[in-house]
């Protein structure tokens, strides 16, 4: 029998138990793989109790509400998930957190698109900002060959140093069993599993399991990459070049392979999630 964490008992249980099992929440965030998931966390019951916030966004705390959310909110309000600052850690003791991981992934190359695309695009909440600034932005292929393997450097590093998806921040090139041992992970040690490309079904999914009502600021971008790119639209593969990120490839067909199996384990359709989707803007 699976364990009732991943989501994959025969036996699904009730949401509220599948929460305590899995509490305090460890958040999972790869760069550009969505901050906006900030606020299906914050809203979901037993996260953050008594908080009245329900939107973690540059209107409610300023433009750098992810930083302000998790020094000066998160360990106030939230008991329910770990206060994880800097962002992007990787895992560092993954024993510790077996069971307890929720996050999203992204399609490699487009995310590696994107990382590339807000170059320079932040808000400036951290040291490096201005450093990065100030450098020459390198061609695509020369930058997507120094950064690729990147959810499987966070997925598999001891080091939980920030991983902020810059030059600034060049990991160890990954190799394919640090992918294998990566994607292993995803299936074995995350409580929820979602894809940034199946936003919407990625929520429901998520209220599905832990339960919770689905709310507008869950199906916002509270920090696109460009403010003239839509996120529901994939970059222009053309840009590639030919590149592919084929180590963290690895780690994303796990992901959709969870996806997939808990997509259809909880009856997650357009349908079952017709009153969740009547709350989007």
């Amino acid at each position: 029998m699976h364990n009732l964490r991943t989501g994959t008992a025969p036996e699904l249980g009730l949401p509220e138990d599948r929460f305590e099992a899995a509490e305090p929440l460890w958040w999972f965030h790869c760069p550009k793989c969505g901050t906006s998931f900030i606020n299906a966390l914050i809203n979901l019951p037993g996260v953050c109790p008594g908080l009245a916030l329900h939107s973690v966004d540059s209107t409610t705390l300023g433009p750098c509400f992810g930083v302000n959310f998790t020094t000066n909110v998160c360990p106030s309000w939230c008991p329910g998930m770990e206060c994880v600052f800097p962002p992007h850690q990787a895992l560092g003791n993954y024993t510790a957190k077996k069971g307890r991981l929720v996050g999203l992934f992204r399609d490699p190359d487009q995310r590696l698109l994107s990382l590339y695309h807000s170059w320079g695009n932040g808000p400036g909440c951290f040291d490096w900002a201005a450093t990065l600034k100030n450098m020459t932005k390198p061609p695509f292929v020369e930058y997507a060959d120094l950064m690729k393997g990147g959810m499987t450097y966070q997925l598999t590093q001891v080091d939980q140093r920030s991983t902020t998806g810059t030059i600034l921040d060049v990991h160890r090139p990954m190799s394919f069993d640090d992918a294998k041992e990566a994607s292993r992970r995803v299936k074995e040690g995350f409580a929820f599993v979602g894809l940034t490309e199946e936003w919407d079904m990625s929520i429901c999914l998520f209220h599905k399991m832990f339960g919770g009502h689905c709310r507008a600021e869950e199906f916002m971008d509270i920090r696109p990459t460009s403010s003239a790119k839509d996120a529901s639209v994939d970059y222009d593969t053309s840009e590639l070049m030919g590149f592919h990120d084929d180590i963290d490839e690895v780690v994303y067909s796990a992901a959709l392979e969870v996806f997939k199996t808990n997509i259809a384990l909880y009856n997650v359709s357009q349908d079952s999630c017709r009153s969740c989707f009547s709350v989007r803007s």
